[in-house]
């Protein structure tokens, strides 16, 4: 489904995991998308003519060789991410325009010693991409992480920070 100047990319849900209720990471297969921890995925979605882009935030890391893959939250009023979280399935292809956004870590990170991070609820998940290649492309660095949630049960990761 590409249009003029290859702006679209057909990819492929390779893995579902639901984290906690009403967060699920999506894996993609092979993809040939290009980009930084701490960024998002574009995804586009056509409906009654109109198109509609969410961006959802990366959670895998590129120095990890790990599939690609974006946390889901589900909205109530939430076009894509009900979609998803509630519908989507294994095999099935979306639509995206890439990756963007500039959540990224320092260009001199090798200048830094310590880098402190602050999330609440979902937002841990640029985070977590950012942690994870920090810890292994970067293993100079000390890492602080300061995480807020209302409860253990609603804590995304928890179990992969720990």
């Amino acid at each position: 489904m590409n249009e003029p100047g290859g702006l679209y990319k057909t990819i492929r849900i390779a893995n579902i995991k639901e984290e906690v209720k009403d967060f699920k990471v999506f894996a993609f297969d092979d993809h040939n998308i290009v980009y930084k921890a701490g960024q998002y995925l574009t995804l586009v979605y056509h409906l009654n003519n109109e198109e509609i882009r969410r961006s959802y935030s990366i959670t895998s890391s590129p120095v990890l060789n790990e599939p690609l893959s974006i946390g889901v939250k589900r909205i109530e009023n939430g076009l894509l991410s009900r979609t998803l979280v509630d519908t989507a399935m294994i095999g099935d292809e979306l639509i995206t325009i890439g990756s963007g956004g500039l959540f990224t870590l320092p260009d001199d990170i090798e200048n830094y010693k310590q880098i402190f991070f602050f999330a609440a609820g979902s937002g841990i998940t640029p985070i977590y991409s950012l942690i994870k290649t920090a810890l292994y492309a970067h293993p100079h660095l000390s890492l602080v992480l300061i995480y807020s949630n209302a409860s253990p049960e609603k804590t995304i990761f928890l179990h992969h920070l720990k």
